[in-house]
C-alpha cells in the first residue's frame, strides 16, 4: 500500500490546523505555506476535511479554518478515509484460498486498529518532543 499526496497532505493539513489553539482561524494560505501543499490541491483537500466534519470553515476578514473537534479525537484513519474513501488493505474475492484470504483480512485488521488509535495530537506530541532534543557536538 502507498500513501497518497492525497492523504499525506490532508495529515500534514490537520497537524498544522492541531497547532494553533482551538478558538485560532488559520487561513488556507498559510496552512499551504507552512506544510510545503500546492494550495489549489489543499484547498479542496480542506472541502473533503469539511465534508467529514474534520474542520470548519469561518468566512470573513478574520476567517479561516479550524478544527471541527479535538486533536486527540481525530485519528490518521478518519483524515485518510475523509480524503480517499473506505480503507481496503484487501479485496477477499482475488484470492480462492481461504487461509491467505485470512492472513491477509488480519492483517489489514491490524493496520486500520494501528491507524484507529494514533491521533493528530499524538502527532503533535511527538513533534514538541523531537523540537526539545537537544544534539551536543564534541
Amino acid at each position: 500500500m502507498k500513501i497518497t499526496a492525497r492523504v499525506a497532505y490532508a495529515v500534514l493539513a490537520v497537524f498544522e490546523l492541531a497547532t494553533h489553539p482551538p478558538q485560532q482561524r488559520v487561513q488556507a494560505r498559510e496552512i499551504a505555506s507552512r506544510q510545503q501543499i500546492p494550495l489549489r490541491f489543499l484547498e479542496q483537500i480542506l472541502i473533503q476535511l469539511k465534508k467529514a466534519g474534520l474542520v470548519r470553515s469561518i468566512r470573513g476578514a478574520a476567517g479561516g479554518y479550524a478544527l471541527e473537534k479535538p486533536s486527540e479525537q481525530i485519528s490518521l484513519k478518519d483524515v485518510m478515509e475523509a480524503v480517499e474513501g473506505e480503507i481496503l488493505f484487501f479485496d477477499p474475492s482475488r484470492s480462492p484460498n481461504a487461509s491467505i484470504v485470512k492472513v491477509w483480512m488480519e492483517i489489514e485488521g491490524e493496520f486500520q486498529e494501528k491507524l484507529q488509535s494514533i491521533s493528530i495530537q499524538d502527532l503533535v506530541r511527538r513533534k514538541i518532543q523531537e523540537d526539545k532534543v537537544i544534539v551536543y557536538h564534541i
